[in-house]
């Protein structure tokens, strides 16, 4: 949900986006020509009572690697004839076969429990070579095994691509029914949703801190759109904002030490920064329009936040004390909800254009080579980039019903729709890397 959204939420709670509980259903491309490296992964080998979580594991690793746009999972059909389902021992494949079918790749891993842990050992071999590229012995408890194939996976594409892949990641949300919208957190692809708040009240527009300890939100709670934050280690909510009017659109400083949100408390939507323990308030923005939607840079340097100072709304930047603000978007229409990339070299923004509705766009941070994300068709907001700079998640109607989706920036772009079954939902947050 977009800061424009809330102003209207604040007069009539309605228009949430919707999901439902599980993996992702759909992909298609919307970019270029697919060069993606082919991977085997078959299924692992297994101790006694460890079949269904070794399964669910090679599973798990093959969408988080499909997931990436870098790799192409080989069907289990086009395996070598003489293929037997899966290799206790690693010393004993037979490349000369793999190299048959074409693969680049294969992932080989063996799953045990030690106790209440699961051992897993892994493997990736260059198929045209026999050596091997990565291996690892990996440990987690015994009811986390997905998380095991996520951190391999990190490192798989680590090796491939020189950064870390975003396997063991979590995305932030509300979700709930009408009337009573709670906080969750998920892993990305949508499994193991855990609730956070329990306000029986209104709460949207999560934002986690950058380590994922603390979740700063805005809830109805106490009648009012208040800011909070969520302590992950006690369970516990703070006031972090509790003034007259809108608290809204909180955005945590790289170093997690400041929140930039946006106060009317003065009759104007303003943009203010706070320390994380709610005090220190200064003010950065004193334009008679309206300005919102705050967004730091990772280098915590400059702020990218909407503001109708042109006459629409439009994305601007501003040095993080507020001075030399600078328009950066050009694009026809209006723009909203800037999120600028990991690395620094986007902003990610929502423009509603006439004939296409919402849609998600990309841009250079000086606001060059902008171009559209998403396919046009239904509305597309709330973007938010993965750790690596590679992904943004946004809701979206496109299917009908409202969901939440991912695209590849980087083509072919892929589009993944990430079903989180039973509940409507809105506003995601990419949290980092566990």
């Amino acid at each position: 949900m977009s800061v424009r959204s809330v102003l209207v939420f604040c007069v009539a709670a309605a228009g949430f986006c919707g999901l439902a509980w599980g993996q992702a259903v759909e992909i298609g491309s919307v970019g270029s020509a697919d060069r993606r490296l082919a991977v085997a992964i078959p299924d692992f080998a297994a101790a006694p009572g460890m079949e269904q979580a070794a399964k669910e594991m090679a599973q798990v690793a093959a969408y988080d690697l499909d997931f990436t746009g870098l790799f192409a999972i080989v069907a289990p059909t086009s395996y070598p004839p003489a293929f037997q389902g899966y290799t206790a021992d690693p010393t004993q494949i037979d490349f000369t076969a793999w190299r048959g079918v074409k693969t680049a790749y294969l992932i080989w891993g063996s799953v045990t429990l030690q106790g209440n842990t699961i051992v897993a050992e892994m493997r990736m071999f260059d198929v045209p070579s026999g050596t091997q590229v990565v291996g690892q012995r990996l440990t987690a408890s015994r009811d986390l095994p997905r998380l095991i194939a996520h951190r391999f996976t990190e490192e798989v594409v680590r090796k491939v691509d020189g950064v870390p892949g975003i396997g063991s990641t979590e995305v932030f949300f509300s979700a709930g029914k009408p009337g009573a919208k709670e906080i969750y957190v998920a892993d990305y692809d949508g499994a193991n949703p855990k609730q956070l708040t329990k306000h029986g009240s209104i709460s949207i527009l999560p934002k986690a801190s950058p380590d994922g300890s603390k979740v700063a939100y805005v809830s109805y709670k106490d009648r009012y759109p208040y800011l909070y934050i969520f302590d992950r280690a006690t369970g516990r909510s703070t006031v972090l904002s509790k003034n007259v009017g809108l608290n809204a659109a909180p955005s945590w400083s790289p170093d997690g030490r400041s929140i930039a949100m946006v106060l009317s408390k003065d009759g104007n939507s303003e943009i203010y920064v706070k320390n994380s323990d709610g005090a220190g308030e200064r003010r950065l923005t004193r334009d008679p329009a309206s300005d919102t939607s705050p967004a730091f840079d990772p280098s915590g340097n400059q702020i990218a936040f909407v503001s109708d100072r042109g006459g629409h709304p439009q994305i601007y930047v501003m040095d993080s004390n507020g001075g030399n603000p600078r328009r950066v978007s050009m694009v026809g229409g209006r723009a909203y909800d800037p999120i600028w990339s990991p690395d620094g070299k986007m902003i990610a923004f929502v423009s509603e254009q006439s004939g296409l509705g919402c849609v998600i766009y990309v841009m250079n941070a000086d606001g060059s080579n902008a171009r559209q994300l998403s396919t046009s068709g239904g509305m597309n907001e709330s973007p938010s980039w993965s750790p690596d700079s590679r992904h943004i998640m946004f809701c979206s109607t496109r299917s009908g019903q409202p969901g939440l989706w991912a695209v590849n920036v980087l083509p072919p772009c892929d589009l993944h729709r990430i079903n989180v079954k039973g509940m409507s939902c809105e506003g995601p947050c990419w949290g980092p890397r566990r």
